[in-house]
């Protein structure tokens, strides 16, 4: 039977048998030829050079680099400057060239000024780079610290001997040493700057004071009624290390506020909106172990009052509501409507609606306890399989077509049902024909897009039931 569907429901099934990146290489060339050369007298453009003045375009021939001065380095070596320069001996002098050397010693971060001078020599010119330095970090070294060694906290404070001194960098190592020691259990820990924050230092000083070694010795939760001790204890990260002093257990203050706030995502989950979470940290007398408590306050649990969805056309709402799990008098629950909306999407999808959107939207009422949950829903058109186009990666991508084609359940002209993509891409990736390796985003997959415009116009010149194959061939050299 002959099929007759619009260009508008038609769609570009596109299917990756491996992940294809094809850099496009552009390439830009600029209008005309060289900028015609600035009209001034050479001796004028030359002592406005020698003065430091910028330097005009050539007007002829420039003279030769006798010889190429770097002055004003310190710690810095010729070699490493020379390293960025291009203006060379026995080339002709390029003012562009000379700006264009600036631009790169300044971009090195090592110095804080560079001038340039050019003077008249017999024979040619001499052109001289003066540089002048950034103070740069001579020592690290960090005082008081017995937990933890200078090279681990050298590698934390991410300075280096060579770099230039920076009162912010400086003040940037000092934080991070310090959150590395009350990440290690030091939560106590206190790092101060004694050398690096001042204009005429040449080396950082750090005085670490670093306190005891606080450990985790019980974690309790108070007015928990909805869920047990043992099931919170796994919505956190803070416990009692094993064996208490060889593995973890180490008090880390930054973990405990993210556990306050799992927690507290975790009731609400449920649909207790107004649960309040506290903690408590109750140290020994010798303040090395901690009881960790977690207060809650749960609040009352909502309930779904109704349960609606919006802009649907294509079900009828009643027999969308049967489909979800969560319904009118039950306890709010997050995981439940996270399953209703993804069921709602696979319906839609399963009938060629596959850029259906649909958005929860829970109202709270005035009574306490009680929401509206509506289910907003953007059908999208109805979409039926266009070309499929089979792109295979690799440098003698010989795998035929029909290998591929007999895997994939859609044809062209059919309805696209997104649980059938969804088994033919399982399918070609247990064929074992193709790379797979998820971890690393190499996989088969498939990608369904609309066609653009152009494509459009040619889907619209074709005979209106022209199935439509296009597949990579093997490369012929």
């Amino acid at each position: 039977m002959m099929r007759n569907w619009s260009v508008r429901g038609r769609l570009l099934f596109v299917l990756f048998a491996l992940p294809l990146f094809t850099p496009a290489l552009v390439s830009a060339q600029g209008p005309g030829g060289p900028n015609p050369s600035f009209p001034t007298d050479p001796t004028f453009r030359d002592r406005v050079a020698e003065a430091g003045g910028p330097a005009f375009g050539p007007t002829g021939p420039q003279p030769l680099i006798r010889e190429v001065v770097v002055k004003g380095n310190e710690t810095i070596d010729e070699a490493t400057i020379f390293q960025h320069l291009h203006t060379r001996r026995d080339r002709e002098y390029d003012g562009e060239v000379v700006q264009a050397d600036v631009r790169r010693l300044a971009g090195t971060g090592k110095f804080r000024d560079v001038k340039t001078y050019r003077q008249n020599v017999p024979g040619g010119v001499v052109v001289t780079f003066e540089v002048f330095e950034r103070p740069t970090i001579r020592f690290v070294k960090f005082i008081g610290n017995r937990g933890v060694g200078d090279k681990h906290l050298m590698k934390t404070s991410g300075l280096r001997q060579g770099d230039a001194i920076n009162k912010f960098a400086v003040e940037e190592g000092r934080r991070k040493v310090e959150d590395f020691y009350r990440g290690k259990g030091f939560s106590r820990t206190q790092v101060e700057i004694a050398a690096g924050d001042r204009p005429e230092d040449r080396g950082i000083v750090y005085v670490v004071r670093e306190g005891p070694v606080e450990r985790i010795n019980s974690v309790r939760f108070v007015g928990n009624a909805i869920a047990s001790n043992s099931r919170l204890k796994t919505q956190i990260q803070s416990k009692p290390g094993v064996m208490w002093y060889l593995f973890r257990g180490k008090v880390d203050r930054d973990k405990i506020n993210q556990d306050v706030e799992k927690l507290t995502a975790y009731y609400r989950n449920l649909g207790y909106f107004n649960a309040r979470i506290g903690r408590e940290l109750q140290f020994d007398r010798s303040g090395r172990w901690l009881d960790l408590i977690f207060v809650i306050d749960e609040g009352p649990r909502y309930v779904v009052r109704n349960v609606n969805v919006s802009g649907n056309v294509r079900f009828a709402g009643t027999a969308l509501l049967s489909q979800l799990e969560l319904k009118s008098g039950q306890f709010f629950n997050q995981s439940q409507m996270e399953a209703d909306l993804n069921t709602l999407r696979d319906l839609y999808g399963s009938q060629g609606h596959i850029f259906v959107e649909a958005v929860a939207d829970p109202r709270f009422l005035e009574q306490p306890g009680q929401l509206d949950l509506t289910y907003n829903i953007d059908e999208g058109d109805q979409f039926r399989v266009g070309d499929i186009r089979i792109h295979i990666a690799g440098e003698f991508p010989h795998t035929r077509q029909n290998v591929v084609l007999n895997r994939i359940s859609l044809k062209p002209g059919d309805i696209v049902d997104i649980r059938e993509v969804r088994a033919s891409e399982r399918r070609l990736r247990f064929a074992q024909l193709f790379e797979n390796n998820p971890a690393q985003g190499v996989a088969p997959r498939i990608v369904i897009r609309p066609p653009e415009l152009n494509e459009l116009e040619s889907l619209a010149s074709d005979a209106p039931n022209r199935p439509r194959y296009r597949g990579q061939g093997p490369q012929r050299r």
